[in-house]
């Protein structure tokens, strides 16, 4: 099986990197193949362009960066989204990743047809300033499960194990010892995520 990671952070040292990193480790020692794919440095272009909307209209075809992409999501058994959450929501880049990648005529079809992600699981790893209980209590866990998991990918791309979980309480450049004891704990977390998700799909 083959578990694919995808991080959207501008730092290539950055604590998305390290979950992302953590859950493929995780994922290898349970015996996967692994892939860990950071947007920034494959030079991702989050904007939707006209190439984007021919191919969505049926009259052109899939951009070859597209396309490369879609190849990659579609060899994987398990994908994890790793972003930090911007303004309650998922940053550009990734926004650009549902626009342009996770798009009609590959991870869905017409009429609601499945698509290249029927089947798949999907993690969604957020990495938040707030902790999961206010996120839970503020009724905003309700809204990103209900646009990421429901609608997005339970909805339309047909893919019925996927859930949101929480990286929380961290704040942005601190590098403090206590910090970063935190992070330890939260990583490891998340090692054992894909640890799991790993040997259960080899079952």
């Amino acid at each position: 099986m083959k578990v694919l990671a995808i991080t959207s952070n501008p730092e290539s040292h950055s604590l998305t990197d390290a979950v992302g990193k953590a859950f493929v480790e995780g994922a290898a020692a349970g015996g996967a193949q692994v892939e860990l794919l950071d947007l920034y440095a494959e030079a991702f272009n989050p904007v939707y362009t006209l190439a984007d909307r021919e191919h969505y209209l049926d009259r052109g075809a899939v951009p070859d960066d597209v396309a490369a992409l879609q190849r990659r999501l579609a060899s994987a058994d398990v994908i994890a989204l790793v972003f930090p959450v911007y303004w309650y929501t998922m940053p550009a880049m990734v926004k650009g990743l549902f626009d342009r990648v996770i798009c009609r005529g590959f991870a869905y079809g017409r009429e609601g047809l499945p698509g290249a992600l029927a089947g798949k699981t999907v993690r969604i790893l957020a990495l938040t300033g707030g902790s999961e209980d206010w996120y839970r209590s503020s009724g905003m866990d309700k809204a990103l499960e209900f646009q990421i998991c429901d609608r997005t990918f339970r909805h339309y791309c047909s893919v019925e194990d996927v859930s949101l979980h929480y990286i929380g309480d961290l704040s942005m450049g601190d590098d403090s010892q206590e910090a970063r004891d935190a992070a330890a704990g939260q990583l490891g977390k998340i090692a054992l995520m894909g640890e799991s998700l790993a040997r259960r799909k080899e079952r």
